[in-house]
């Protein structure tokens, strides 16, 4: 447990300055070995796809956007998309793991990764189920877990074309919890299939994005999968708290309300007062608003 909220502290810390004199990395554990990341292989992926991840942090500031690498692994039963260095940060720990390695001589490179770990939401979609269940990190220091029916897309096939990566693309309008957005796909590549929950249309989506511009997907690469890739698989730690989507997204509003209470109750972590009182609200512009 130990090992899970320090690493849990330390991608906090990356997103709040402020409290960074506030952990005792010594009393938590300097000579901790690397633990194989606890999951469940669903199957191997028969193609890869890689999205660059551009985003509004701040509805106030609109031209000021964040952008990460996100991956959509796309198997014959399963589909995965997460960002891209949160996988990387699970094979480094893995890798360190099997060489048994001390977790803190991996830190440096995991934490590189994570501090570049933008897209807070691994989503694992069943497709003989039509279900998806979704890990939500966005609270930082706890994952939540919950499993819902896909949403029913509704698709206007509308005129326009373009080409996106050589590729010819074709547009396509939907909304989605609130946000209306434009989607370019590809014809020529018959997976029905794209990032975060864009699924249904007659091709790969290369491009997705909201009429406002905060939240924007594009493809970077697509081939098919080799051996050496890895797998579709569900996490299973022990610390995931199993919930529903209202509330997830409830938690999460009043963590950007209140970051720093994310640490209230854990004597590992000491938070003097004036770090608190300096802590302030983080902007809240969540890509679902419903």
């Amino acid at each position: 447990m130990k090992k899970i909220l320090l690493i849990s502290a330390l991608a906090f810390l990356c997103y709040t300055s402020s409290l960074s004199q506030t952990v005792n990395l010594g009393a938590l554990g300097g000579s901790m070995k690397a633990e194989v990341i606890q999951k469940k292989i669903l199957e191997s992926p028969q193609y890869v796809a890689t999205y660059n991840y551009v985003f509004v942090k701040d509805a106030n500031r609109p031209n000021e956007k964040r952008n990460s690498e996100t991956i959509l692994q796309i198997g014959k039963s399963y589909n995965r998309f997460c960002d891209y260095n949160s996988l990387r940060s699970d094979s480094v720990n893995d890798a360190a793991a099997n060489k048994k390695i001390e977790m803190l001589a991996a830190f440096p490179q995991m934490l590189g990764y994570k501090k570049k770990s933008l897209f807070s939401s691994d989503i694992i979609i069943d497709k003989g189920k039509k279900e998806e269940t979704i890990l939500d990190y966005s609270t930082v220091l706890n994952t939540y877990q919950y499993s819902e029916k896909l949403p029913e897309l509704k698709w206007d096939l509308v005129e326009g074309d373009t080409l996106i990566a050589e590729m010819h693309c074709q547009k396509a309008t939907t909304e989605l919890f609130g946000r209306k957005y434009v989607a370019w796909y590809c014809p020529e590549i018959e997976l029905p299939y794209g990032p975060y929950k864009f699924n249904g249309l007659p091709g790969l989506v290369f491009k997705v994005t909201d009429v406002e511009n905060n939240f924007d997907f594009t493809i970077h690469s697509f081939r098919k999968a080799q051996k050496q890739d890895i797998p579709i698989y569900m996490r299973k730690d022990k610390n995931i708290i199993n919930s529903n989507r209202e509330t997830v997204r409830r938690i999460y509003k009043n963590f950007c309300a209140n970051p720093v209470s994310a640490l209230n109750g854990d004597d590992m972590v000491i938070i003097s007062d004036e770090v608190k009182a300096s802590v302030k609200s983080r902007p809240y512009n969540p890509i679902e608003l419903e």
